[in-house]
């Protein structure tokens, strides 16, 4: 039994790791800026596909463990379905929010996943597979289309961006299509796996409500209010991209929407995974619906009131949650990692040392060997024999007495 959860634990974080879950997502958000926008997008989607499918082959070992397992990686899912949707409103970076909204999007499919194993008999956990299918090809839409936004306006803040639903429309569609899939991905994974009256049912709830909100309001934030002029920018001279680079966005695009609406048919699980599930009642697609409604709803009110004033605090917490992580990591570091590197340092000399000494006591012995080789048998017998014999009355409790 330990071994099995041992095993689950190490499983579970591996996936975790590839499916960019909170606190692993950094080497999907840390090169998002910088990195190819084909290759990031492609990475971003290929391997949350791929971990996903893994989690759900590796499961019968999760089940196999213990409950305590299953629930600890459950609430592992939870945390990082809400922990994500909200780093991702907490800047201004457009393709580091949408990683991080990925992330929760995948999160929700992973905790439905293991929610599935938990129950024996129960058959709904496919439908986190098929959240995350959904989800990957409006991941990759969206980061294609919000490159080619920041790449024609010149800046990698929202706050700098604007007037792209008149300058730049064809994008602007792509990328407010995108926005919209991977708001609705994660629905039929809630519709046929979750109660909305337990805990998981109210965190991955959240999770969908932050989702849907983060994702539109990057659409809001290029499209709507004015392009200012920068220096050496002129807003005049914004142009949308070629529509040779904007067949892959529409296409990726268009492919999650079908995935999204499959995820909603029982067909589709029941071909995914070769069960029969049952089918949800209505009142639960209208319940989950509503709440991703609302995350748009509030997206949309928010930034039509006042953009300006929503980046502008989005961008203050930001700031202010780096500053504190920064402050936490230089405390590990001057607390934690210098006194070990300290006590590296000074210890690391002892090591050599004890490596010569060691060295020393194999060659002497060594030699010592080859001279007893050498010397005549029958008298080392008789001094070992008197040796020994001394030896014996020496020590035996006679002499003391």
């Amino acid at each position: 039994m330990r071994q099995l959860v041992v095993a689950s634990i190490l499983l579970f974080v591996g996936v975790a790791g590839r499916l960019a879950l909170w606190p692993l997502q950094s080497w999907v958000t840390v090169p998002a800026v910088h990195a190819p926008p084909a290759a990031s997008a492609m990475t971003q989607a290929s391997w949350s596909v791929l971990a996903i499918v893994v989690l759900y082959r590796v499961m019968p070992i999760f089940a196999a463990s213990n409950a305590q397992t299953l629930r600890v990686c459950m609430y592992a899912c939870a945390v990082a379905a809400v922990v994500g949707p909200i780093l991702s409103l907490l800047g201004n970076e457009p393709r580091r929010a949408f990683a991080r909204i990925g992330s929760g999007v995948t999160a929700v499919g992973a905790a439905v996943v293991i929610h599935g194993f938990e129950n024996q008999g129960v058959t709904f956990a496919a439908a986190g597979i098929a959240c995350v299918l959904a989800a990957a090809p409006a991941r990759t839409a969206g980061i294609l289309a919000v490159t080619g936004i920041s790449q024609a306006m010149r800046t990698d803040e929202l706050s700098e961006m604007g007037d792209a639903w008149r300058r730049m429309p064809a994008s602007a569609i792509a990328l407010l299509i995108a926005g919209l899939v991977l708001g609705l991905s994660a629905l039929g994974a809630l519709t046929f796996a979750v109660s909305s009256r337990t805990w998981l049912g109210v965190a991955l709830g959240e999770s969908v409500l932050l989702v849907s909100l983060g994702s539109l309001r990057i659409f809001l934030s290029t499209a709507i209010g004015p392009l200012r002029r920068r220096r050496a920018f002129e807003p005049d001279r914004v142009r949308d991209v070629p529509a040779a680079s904007l067949g892959w966005p529409y296409w990726m695009a268009l492919g999650g929407a079908v995935l999204a609406v499959a995820s909603l048919v029982r067909g589709w699980l029941d071909f995914l995974d070769g069960n029969k599930h049952p089918d949800p009642t209505s009142g639960t697609y209208v319940l989950w619906a509503a709440v991703v409604l609302a995350g748009f709803g509030a997206a949309t009110i928010a930034y039509v009131r006042s953009k300006d004033g929503a980046l502008r605090a989005s961008a203050t917490i930001g700031v202010w949650l780096g500053s504190l992580v920064g402050a936490g990591i230089a405390i590990v570091k001057r607390f934690v990692f210098a006194p070990v590197f300290d006590l590296t340092g000074r210890t690391g000399e002892w090591v050599p040392a004890g490596d010569g000494a060691l060295g020393r006591a194999a060659v002497a012995s060594g030699r010592f060997a080859a001279a007893l080789t050498r010397a005549p048998t029958l008298p080392l017998l008789v001094l070992l024999a008197v040796l020994l014999a001394v030896g014996i009355g020496l020590l035996s409790p006679g002499v003391f007495r």
